[in-house]
């Protein structure tokens, strides 16, 4: 994971209302990192592109993660009392070589009731936008056709091992 999803951080002035900072990096790092393990043999964070790496040579290919896409939607007036996420990744799968397989959009979206504290609401809606988006990973990301394709070279369409790439 680069240091752009590490540490996002989504920033927005909404008029009429309040300046919003919502932090992400380190929810991303706490998603990606057991999503990942679950879902292959071996997944290990590297430092760079697969074509800089010389120790790559038991990896079948390199995913790398990032955010591209983050919205939200605070109530104002009394009638909704609800505050919505909606989020999207982009997944970047690559040969060892530095080659790209795949890139793939991936979309979540949370609802949390607006109990109290505004910013708490915000982030229990993240927190659904972004499991959304982690069970679509876990359950698709070999259905996807590039990937699939991937998988059958290789022969094995269940487990691999990747890295992460980590900028």
């Amino acid at each position: 994971m680069g240091p752009e999803l590490q540490n996002f951080v989504h920033a927005e002035d909404i008029p009429q209302q309040s300046t919003w900072t919502i932090t992400l990096g380190d929810a991303n790092v706490s998603m990606f990192t057991p999503l990942f393990s679950s879902m292959f043999i071996e997944a290990r964070d590297i430092s760079a592109t697969a074509t800089e790496q010389a120790n790559l040579g038991s990896l079948d290919g390199v995913l790398r993660p990032t955010l591209e896409k983050f919205e939200f939607d605070v109530p104002v007036g009394e009638r909704d009392q609800f505050v919505e996420v909606w989020m999207q990744y982009r997944l970047f799968l690559y040969e060892t070589n530095g080659d790209i397989v795949a890139e793939w959009p991936v979309t979540g979206y949370g609802k949390a009731e607006l109990e109290g504290d505004r910013e708490e609401a915000v982030r229990r809606a993240s927190i659904a936008a972004m499991r959304e988006a982690g069970a679509t990973i876990s359950t698709q990301f070999a259905k996807q056709p590039q990937v699939s394709y991937w998988l059958q070279e290789r022969g094995n369409a269940t487990a691999l091992s990747v890295g992460r790439l980590n900028d």
